[in-house]
């Protein structure tokens, strides 16, 4: 971690006592347990299990006044791209969020939208507050409120592509969370979204009803990501992937066994996904030597604006597996 980066939470000084007995200062324990999942200076590839006792540095800065600096630190370790794992910083969001201090818990249900990118990492979250809380009056106004605007803070299309891909996890699905928030949809293509489990629902509430524009792009997608859990056609699947912009998440396990619908998936999979999976992509022959898809992969591997969005974690496992595709790439040379 850079000097400066370890300036920016207000020069905390305050020597604690990490997981290990070893006497640093809060700020940096905070940043190892980001980083780590434990305050100890040693990384483990496997996840540690999160509760209080592994995160002192962060009960002492919140407990000493310092909980907004510390959401700040949060939120600008994650959207930064710097190393931190998703898993720790929602933790300590979630601990911010219910603490006694009412501009931390205002300062850390502010940050959730920018922390929670995904519905993993909301139902994570709302998991980590259920067992802070012990599953009791976790349901408060503020918390209600945050989770309304989630949801409604994507417009129609953004949200029914995130919906679709992840619709259970950690306990929690869309339904338990809508309930529980008392949702009201902002517009009527949000109002698809209540319906999304429910097709034949969807179906009788818009099939016949004259819609707007963007209603009927939500309608005709959610409609595709209906048809390709039945497809059975290769090429009809195909058709649907290019067609709607279908992501990998959408797809059926055995169809993923195919390389022509990896192939399909390729054209506009986001970066993150492409960087996860490049390893697999080339040991299976998705990426077959001189090919005009390794091409376009390395294409778009070198474009500096893309990578600089993908945090730090993903890219090392890109450089892992690099020599790997570029030894393909080679072979065209």
């Amino acid at each position: 971690m850079s000097t400066d980066s370890v300036d920016q939470l207000s020069v905390v000084n305050e020597q604690v006592l990490n997981s290990s007995g070893r006497s640093v200062t809060a700020a940096v324990s905070l940043r190892r347990f980001l980083c780590y999942g434990s305050e100890s200076a040693t990384y483990s590839t496997r996840e540690c299990a999160l509760g209080i006792e592994s995160a002192l540095a962060l009960m002492q800065l919140i407990e000493g006044g310092r909980g907004c600096e510390v959401v700040e630190e949060i939120r600008r370790s994650n959207l930064e791209g710097r190393a931190v794992r998703a898993n720790p910083s929602l933790f300590a969001l979630a601990v911010c969020s219910q603490h006694a201090d009412c501009r931390t818990r205002q300062a850390a249900l502010r940050a959730l939208k920018d922390l929670c990118r995904t519905p993993a990492q909301l139902f994570t979250f709302v998991q980590y507050k259920k067992e802070l809380r012990q599953g009791s009056g976790m349901w408060g106004r503020a918390l209600r409120r945050a989770v309304t605007d989630w949801y409604n803070s994507q417009d129609g299309m953004s949200l029914a592509r995130t919906v679709t891909k992840c619709k259970h996890r950690a306990g929690w699905s869309h339904q338990d969370l809508l309930r529980l928030s008392h949702m009201k949809p902002a517009n009527d293509s949000e109002c698809l979204l209540w319906m999304v489990t429910c097709w034949k629902g969807v179906q009788e509430a818009y099939g016949d009803k004259e819609t707007s524009e963007d209603v009927q792009k939500v309608f005709a997608y959610l409609e595709a990501v209906e048809k390709a859990k039945r497809c059975t056609d290769e090429q009809e699947l195909i058709h649907l992937i290019e067609e709607q912009r279908l992501e990998k998440e959408q797809i059926l396990t055995n169809h993923l066994k195919s390389k022509e619908v990896w192939k399909a998936l390729l054209k506009e999979m986001p970066m993150a996904v492409l960087l996860k999976h490049l390893g697999n992509l080339t040991a299976n022959k998705v990426l077959a030597a001189a090919s005009a898809d390794v091409a376009a992969v390395c294409e778009r591997i070198q474009d500096e604006t893309a990578l600089k969005k993908v945090s730090i974690l993903r890219q090392w496992y890109f450089y892992k597996n690099f020599n790997q595709l570029f030894n393909q790439f080679l072979v065209d040379v």
